[in-house]
């Protein structure tokens, strides 16, 4: 038997691979109770005593080799500098600018969860670069095992993609992507600062996001020539400039376009990190920020979005993304207005940057960093972020006899009464279309009785203390019950659609149950949850849980449904 100490990154499961031996034997022979929780420094028996050094297959198509410590002849002609150490005293080589050179299929790491399903060795290409440029830009030595358990700790994934910014900060340095440009490559790469690049080299595949199926840090040039660390192989590759594109390496890497720089540190050319981080997390007051344009005077939606939404104002939030240089014109470009994973991931970069839980949501505290830079929440978008198509029917609404065969049991009087303000909050919202209006009005019907209860009848104590409604002042249940022909709940709305509407509704909260408020209301909240992209493609079901918040009174809310696309055709 043999004696190994534990460093920052292992887990008994990798070590067990790497012994050969298994978790239960690990575990039983010293006596270890909970598998998952081993500490830095712990002297662990190892069963068997030798450690094996198997090729890894990664998710980029390499066969993974262990890495030496060994000095190295560079790909740009020259030795390397000497190995640099991390905190638990491993040596690893560097490039000929100072770059320690780390693999991502090395057995201290590789067999780590990156994200939530790939492992390190699989799909960590990217997070190996990152953690090759931060350690030499911080003057650092951060390996992989190490970043990604801060990462796993701080909130740095975005389901199995890696959120930069928030990488970054283990270093105290700042992120961002600005769009590939080989004269913000040079400026950086000359000063010492090593950018991260995607790279696509599967035949055929169309890799990832732009093509992208791989990444690697670049550290410094010679004429045409760039020289990059590559995660693959642990080892510095050529490659060679071709246009705007850079192209080389073992399988013939090209480049995708996408490029992400860093901020902050003191990094200098030829220099090599001289420590680690002492084993513990870096304490940064204030991180450097993304280093993008600005955002002021910029319109955003005043609604809330999320994965999944579409229209103007998610468009409007993706300009403000590839301003502050979280999002690259391109990743907008592939859906503009569409709210899918390259948004999120902008989207949780952006709040990590800027304090906010990185949730990968658009709602009132990421509004409010925005505001802070100088952002308009709701300048011109209306009651709702979502602008809809040119309006048909009378006016882009409905008219008398339809609102009353939809709902037979309104009365004459207030049928005319309220279809003026229907109808306007209606066209206002952009729900101006047979299916958008269908949904709506079947929705509007049931919670409101057919404009019956305009005022919720029960007394509103049960949401007192509702913290997820913004109740967080005695006597809020009761001031802010639900109101309107959607039944407007909690402070939060209250003071959410009032500053939409331009109609101070906190300090005001009866005015949600008059009609020329609360038909807007109705408009806002539909808006906010993105609905009519919901009703465009008749997924009324969900309409109703985003509402409702599950399927309360379903059967009764789809008879007017199907009533109201009979009357509106």
């Amino acid at each position: 038997m043999s004696t190994y100490s534990v460093r920052r990154g292992d887990t008994l499961s990798a070590l067990a691979k790497k012994f050969h031996t298994s978790v239960e034997s690990l575990a039983k022979t010293n006596h270890i109770k909970n598998p998952n929780q081993i500490a830095v420094g712990q002297k662990l028996t190892v069963p068997g005593g030798s450690s094996s050094k198997p090729g890894h297959s990664t998710a980029d198509g390499f066969d993974s080799k262990p890495s030496t410590s060994k000095p190295s002849t560079s790909a740009s002609g020259g030795t390397t500098h000497g190995p640099v150490r991390d905190d638990d005293g491993r040596k690893f080589p560097v490039s000929a600018d100072g770059t320690p050179m780390y693999r991502q299929g090395d057995s201290q790491w590789g067999g780590r969860t990156l994200g939530r399903h790939y492992s390190i060795s699989a799909a960590g290409c990217a997070m190996t670069s990152t953690a090759m440029a931060m350690s030499k830009i911080s003057g650092k030595v951060i390996n992989p095992g190490e970043l990604d358990a801060y990462l796993d700790k701080h909130g740095g994934y975005s389901g199995d993609g890696l959120i930069w910014g928030q990488a970054a900060k283990m270093a105290g340095l700042g992120a961002s992507k600005p769009g590939w440009s080989l004269n913000t490559i040079n400026k950086q790469i000359d000063a010492g600062r090593p950018v991260v690049i995607g790279v696509d080299y599967k035949a055929g595949s169309g890799g990832g996001n732009n093509g992208t199926d791989h990444w690697v840090a670049i550290t410094h040039r010679k004429g045409n020539t760039y020289y990059a660390n590559d995660p693959a192989t642990g080892k510095e590759v050529a490659l060679k400039l071709q246009g705007n594109r850079l192209v080389g390496g073992p399988k013939n890497y090209k480049s995708t376009g996408e490029l992400v720089v860093f901020s902050g540190g003191k990094a200098n050319p030829g220099t090599a990190p001289t420590g680690g981080t002492g084993g513990k997390d870096p304490v940064v007051s204030k991180p450097p920020t993304a280093s993008g344009g600005s955002v002021k005077g910029m319109s955003l939606p005043s609604g809330d979005l999320e994965k999944g939404a579409s229209g103007n104002g998610v468009k409007q939030l993706q300009a403000a993304l590839v301003k502050l240089g979280h999002m690259t014109q391109a990743e907008m470009n592939t859906g503009p207005g569409t709210f899918g994973p390259k948004t999120e991931a902008a989207l949780k970069e952006f709040q990590a940057a800027h304090g906010v839980p990185n949730t990968g949501y658009y709602g009132p505290k990421t509004r409010a960093a925005f505001e802070k830079l100088g952002a308009k929440v709701g300048g011109s978008t209306g009651p709702g972020p979502v602008t809809g198509p040119s309006e048909p029917g009378t006016k882009g609404g409905v008219s008398l006899a339809q609102l009353k065969k939809i709902m037979p049991n309104l009365s004459q009087a207030k049928a005319e009464q309220y279809l003026p303000h229907l109808n306007k909050a209606m066209a206002e919202a952009g729900i101006n279309t047979p299916k958008r209006q269908a949904a709506f009005l079947a929705q509007l019907a049931h919670e409101s009785g057919e404009f019956r209860y305009m005022e919720e009848l029960a007394s509103g104590a049960a949401y007192e203390g509702r913290k997820d409604l913004g109740n967080t002042h005695p006597g809020d249940g009761v001031r802010y019950k639900g109101r309107g022909p959607i039944q407007l709940t909690g402070r939060a709305n209250y003071r959410a659609a009032g500053k939409a509407l331009g109609i101070d509704l906190e300090n005001n909260p009866k005015r949600a149950a008059d009609p020329d408020v609360g038909f807007r209301t109705a408009a806002w909240f539909w808006n906010s949850r993105n609905l009519n992209s919901y009703a465009d493609s008749g997924n009324f079901r969900e309409i109703t849980r985003r509402i409702n918040g599950g399927y309360n009174g379903l059967a009764s809310r789809e008879a007017y449904y199907k009533r109201a696309l009979s009357v509106l055709g």
